[in-house]
């Protein structure tokens, strides 16, 4: 009865290993006197902050789920009994567990941590989370911003690269190499198999298909703004290297069923009319535009591999 009184008047906070091994004792909890005590030294100021996570993970990973739970549970009264002592610590109660040492993190029911609807713990510090009438939390998706100034900003770029790409290939058409001087390059896999005719023109085709595909994915997508934007910004970036590479690297035909040879378009205003027609046919033969020197940088392959990608991505 003395030392049962002496424990009693003696706050938590001068608690030594021997006296919370004798109320480990008293609770029940003969069995993790040895864990608790004498191999970790807990005392009652390491008691008092002592979380469910603590118990299950390194270095003491109690294996037992009824005795996590009812030693929590008596911690948990221990500590309601001394909030004084746990404000004096900056440990705050929230009637659960301190926050302390993962103590807002909740476990799942196979023994991993994890954050879940059900959590009662309070809402981790600069995360945005829902609070229920029960006071359990549940986090929320970030809203991402759909910043319209930068899909703006994006679409303008991506017009004025095309536009500036069109009129790079009708520099470029003015350039191209002499076939009798400069023959196709020699290709072991595209001279061993017969050309296909329609192969082009089915190309294109696939690429207006998949192109429809991506604005219905853009109309019905929630975040429409945002891949609008990343789609011209990336397309605009790939079609202005194709055109400075274009540029300055004048290449040869790369077939001899290509009937192409370098064309003068006279003054400027007549390289733009070039220049525009190409434009607003989007580069495409389906569209009526024939393009010249160009076709070892193939603009088709761009735009079929980007809207492949974003529709089976997005």
């Amino acid at each position: 009865l003395q030392s049962e009184e002496e424990m009693t008047q003696l706050s938590v906070r001068r608690w030594t290993p021997k006296h919370v091994a004798k109320w480990l004792k008293e609770e029940g909890f003969c069995d993790y006197v040895d864990l608790l005590c004498n191999k970790h030294r807990l005392d009652g100021t390491s008691l008092l902050a002592l979380s469910e996570y603590d118990l299950r993970s390194p270095p003491l990973e109690l294996k037992v789920l009824g005795d996590i739970k009812r030693l929590m549970v008596s911690i948990r009264k221990l500590q309601k009994q001394n909030i004084d002592v746990l404000e004096e610590l900056g440990l705050p109660f929230d009637g659960h567990s301190p926050t302390g040492s993962g103590g807002s993190l909740d476990w799942l029911c196979n023994g991993d941590p994890g954050r879940d609807c059900d959590s009662t713990d309070t809402a981790p510090v600069g995360e945005e989370y829902h609070q229920y009438t029960n006071g359990k939390y549940k986090q929320q998706t970030r809203r991402l911003d759909p910043e319209y100034w930068k899909t703006v900003l994006s679409s303008i770029y991506v017009v004025f690269v095309f536009g500036f790409t069109s009129f790079v290939m009708v520099i470029v058409h003015e350039r191209v190499p002499d076939m009798r001087t400069y023959p196709p390059l020699p290709d072991i896999f595209l001279d061993s198999v017969p050309r296909i005719p329609w192969a082009f023109a089915m190309a294109e085709a696939c690429g207006v298909i998949l192109c429809n595909i991506w604005l219905l994915v853009l109309l019905l997508h929630k975040h429409r703004s945002i891949l609008l934007r990343r789609m011209c910004s990336l397309m605009g970036t790939v079609f202005m290297l194709r055109c400075i590479t274009m540029f300055v690297t004048s290449l040869s035909v790369p077939g001899q069923h290509l009937q192409c040879s370098g064309k003068m378009y006279g003054d400027m205003w007549a390289k733009l009319q070039r220049a525009v027609a190409i434009w607003s046919g989007f580069g495409m033969t389906l569209t009526g535009v024939h393009t010249c020197g160009d076709y070892m940088f193939s603009g088709h392959t761009v735009v079929i591999t980007l809207l492949n990608f974003f529709v089976t991505e997005c």
